[in-house]
């Protein structure tokens, strides 16, 4: 046994500890390597990395705690990567001598401390004591009386840190407050704090925004002309293609999708206040007599061949007043642009439903999961490699679904990285799935959302991710099973068939309950899809499908591989070659 597995790591741990000690023995470092610890964990996307960017730390803090000439190139090949807006960093490259084995080299004894403290930190904090980042990020600190100074300086008290990473309750839940999803008292978009703090200082939002673009060398009034004239043409073209979905083409699922990203675009809008319809500043700025493309026309805008043209052209319209709104919306509102991306994916995928040369029911949604064949579950502290490479790597590999399960992640961050995941998958091709939250489903732009026994039913689930959405369920046995289908769900888990490190169980329905369900849809012909869930591995596939399954979700034995790709794409030509 290795000795990063002796402290029982995740391998998200485990990975940011192996960069501590690469670097801090590249540096000469022979005692105290706390600073290159907090250094590890910022270049790594994990909980502990976004409470470190939450609580305003940056490379730049850390100086004092870190050796000289180590930020800028120690051993020939350890740099912060600027891009990364002094969070992330590049390890040294695989040709150094670093990169040899560390086995048996003995940690220095202050290091030795941290860790132990690590350990009781993860005894009284995680359910199977193991040390994640965040329980690193919290042991460190309460090791570095240097450390705390830095934080201190940033308003953060020890007790704030540990409120922080390891909640009692869920932060910032998403809630339904006049209307409006709110992050606990504040809408979301950055502008509404910017907007709150404006008008306590006297000044008007329209001249904050002004000040924060202007930074960029952009007239601020200029910048909300072009999303106001955007925001106007991209909700008239939605509305146009909604009526050509709906009456023209008698197409319910584009109908329905084109309506949902009319409302998303609104809520989108509504939640920047000088973006909001009717602002006083948005009205200030539009000039439809002095705009000088008014009056610019070709002789292609005045004519519509058929109602496959009017299709087109608005198609056109709204994707390309998408882009703008992204483009110009990173000036402003960072998620503003996020969301106003991600509707453009979407676009593409309704435009294929449209025009897509008589689409059949095989390239819908609910087609394409029923030709789903390997669904992994993507969660940080699994895996191996950062979150976003792992995401890549395995749709690479040719994952079919992807789903995000987080459970100790903050609604704030938690939608970042679904709206992320999201983005990946509709590049790739996959449906992406959104754990236990139809809320952050809907918000994100997933295809739908996945729930166990203990959430939210079916039925409350599909309420809110609506007709065209996915509602998955997790079924225990065989009566869970026809349950589900009876509630209306789109596709079922059944498992666990192994033990998992994903969840405990006193018994498992094992082989035997893959096997009864297989029957069941056999001898009743039942055209549902389900996924064996649970403990799958490489070795074990040959069982499970042996037992009747013709589809699997896998988390860790594809995400905490070295080679996720790799993995995947075994998985995914086993599953797709006749047994």
């Amino acid at each position: 046994m290795s000795r990063s597995r002796a402290w029982q790591f995740t391998p998200a741990a485990e990975r940011t500890v192996e960069q501590c000690r690469r670097w801090s023995r590249a540096a000469g470092l022979t005692e105290d390597w706390s600073g290159v610890l907090v250094l590890s964990l910022l270049g790594d996307e994990s909980l502990a990395s976004a409470c470190l960017r939450d609580c305003g730390i940056a490379v730049s803090d850390l100086g004092a705690l870190l050796p000289q000439g180590l930020v800028s190139g120690c051993g020939g090949g350890v740099v912060v990567a600027e891009g990364w807006a002094g969070a992330a960093v590049e390890s040294v490259g695989s040709d150094c001598s670093l990169q040899r084995s560390l086995t048996d080299v003995a940690d220095p004894d202050n290091f030795l401390r941290l860790l132990e403290r690590a350990r009781e930190i993860a005894r009284r904090e995680t359910a199977d004591g193991s040390i994640t980042s965040a329980v690193l990020l919290l042991a460190v600190f309460q090791h570095s009386p240097q450390l705390q100074s830095v934080f201190g300086v940033r308003g953060v008290s020890g007790e704030q840190l540990q409120g922080r990473l390891f909640p009692r309750e869920q932060p910032e839940r998403l809630v339904l407050e006049a209307g409006e999803l709110v992050f606990g008292d504040v809408v979301t978009g950055a502008d509404v704090v910017v907007g709150a703090a404006c008008q306590l200082a006297g000044e008007s939002v329209s001249e904050r925004v002004a000040e924060r673009v202007a930074g960029a060398g952009v007239d601020g009034a200029g910048v909300l002309r072009v999303l106001d004239a955007a925001l106007n043409r991209a909700r008239e073209g939605l509305r146009v293609l909604e009526d050509y979905g709906r009456f023209v083409g008698n197409n319910a699922e584009a109908a329905l999708q084109l309506k949902s990203l009319r409302h998303e675009l609104c809520q989108a809008e509504s939640g920047v206040p000088c973006l909001r319809a009717g602002s006083r500043e948005r009205l200030a700025v539009r000039d439809t007599v002095g705009d000088v493309g008014t009056g610019i026309t070709v002789p292609t805008e005045q004519h519509r061949a058929d109602a496959c043209g009017v299709l087109v052209a608005n198609l056109r319209r709204v994707q390309e007043s998408l882009r703008s709104l992204e483009e110009f919306g990173k000036l402003m509102d960072v998620s503003f642009a996020s969301t106003m991306k991600r509707l453009r994916y979407r676009t593409y995928v309704v435009e294929q439903l449209l025009v897509g040369a008589g689409k059949s029911e095989s390239d819908t949604v609910r087609g394409r999961l029923q030709r789903a064949r390997l669904y992994v579950l993507i969660t940080e502290s699994q895996c191996r490699r950062s979150w976003r490479d792992v995401v890549r790597l395995v749709l690479e590999g040719g994952a079919d679904v992807l789903q995000l399960r987080e459970k100790h992640l903050g609604d704030r961050e938690l939608l970042r990285r679904a709206e992320w995941v999201c983005g990946a998958c509709a590049e790739a091709g996959a449906l992406f799935v959104m754990n236990d939250r139809p809320d952050l489903a809907v918000l994100s732009g997933a295809v739908g959302v996945h729930v166990g026994q203990e959430e939210l039913g079916g039925g409350a689930c599909r309420r809110i991710v609506g007709a065209a959405g996915l509602v998955g369920i997790s079924t225990h046995g065989v009566l869970q099973f026809r349950e589900a289908i009876a509630v209306g769900a789109d596709y079922a888990g059944v498992g666990p068939v192994f033990p998992s490190t994903t969840k405990q169980f006193a018994e498992f329905p094992g082989l035997d309950f893959v096997t009864a369900v297989a029957e069941l849809c056999a001898a009743e012909a039942v055209d549902f899809p389900w996924f064996a869930i649970g403990g799958i591995t490489e070795e074990r596939l040959g069982l499970v499908r042996a037992a009747g399954a013709g589809r699997v979700a896998v988390g860790a034995a594809v995400t905490a591989s070295e080679d996720p790709r790799g993995v995947a794409e075994r998985f995914s030509l086993a599953l797709r070659t006749e047994s």
